[in-house]
């Protein structure tokens, strides 16, 4: 019986490799960050590293890969959509979809969308082939990165008996983070209405 990727990083990896891997992930590696993350938190678990050690650890990497990522798309520009590497990735429908989801929601979307796996290296990648600036885009990466990757790694710490069920139930726990990220957008949006239409009622004095 063949292993699965998760358990092959479990066996053989170790905090420095799992720290690769996942900015390697930047570069295109086909090797779900997720199931790193999930690695990690059993090699925890099993004593390779505390806890708050493997956390950082794929919050960094993570974020690293992120930059590569971004930086990447940026050198390409608007090549990007027509590059015989990536253009696979943007067919019109999802890239104007992606587009009003920017000329709606701004940078924000950034912060959705490190939950949606499917559309997270789109989403990246746009941003930076369409100028936003590199700080912004980290601020927003690494905010989602506070939520997800705790979550992530402690799911692996915690079902490290049973790693290939937890790496199934990972789909689920995507959904419910996604869930998150839309309900922290909407509440900004609530306290950013409440706050310009109270300026309206009562504009600054001076």
């Amino acid at each position: 019986m063949n292993a699965s990727p998760l358990q092959l990083l479990v066996t053989h990896g170790s905090g420095p490799l799992l720290f690769l891997v996942l900015v390697a992930g930047g570069l295109g590696l086909p090797f779900p960050e997720d199931l790193v993350q999930l690695a990690a938190g059993v090699l925890s678990h099993r004593g390779a590293m505390p806890l708050p050690a493997a956390i950082a650890l794929c919050f960094v990497g993570v974020l690293c890969g992120d930059t590569v990522l971004f930086l990447t798309a940026r050198r390409l520009g608007q090549a990007l959509y027509t590059h015989r590497r990536t253009r696979r990735l943007f067919p019109p429908e999802r890239r104007e979809r992606i587009q009003g989801l920017y000329a709606k929601h701004g940078p924000r979307v950034v912060f959705v969308g490190r939950f949606m796996s499917v559309l997270r290296v789109p989403v990246f990648a746009m941003a930076a082939a369409e100028g936003m600036p590199l700080r912004r885009f980290l601020l927003w990466d690494g905010l989602a990165l506070c939520v997800s990757s705790p979550l992530v790694v402690t799911l692996g710490y915690l079902g490290s008996q049973s790693v290939d069920r937890v790496a199934k139930g990972v789909g689920r726990v995507e959904h419910f983070l996604v869930l998150v990220g839309v309900a922290a957008l909407l509440v900004a949006f609530a306290v950013r209405h409440a706050r310009e239409k109270r300026l309206s009622r009562h504009p600054p004095q001076g």
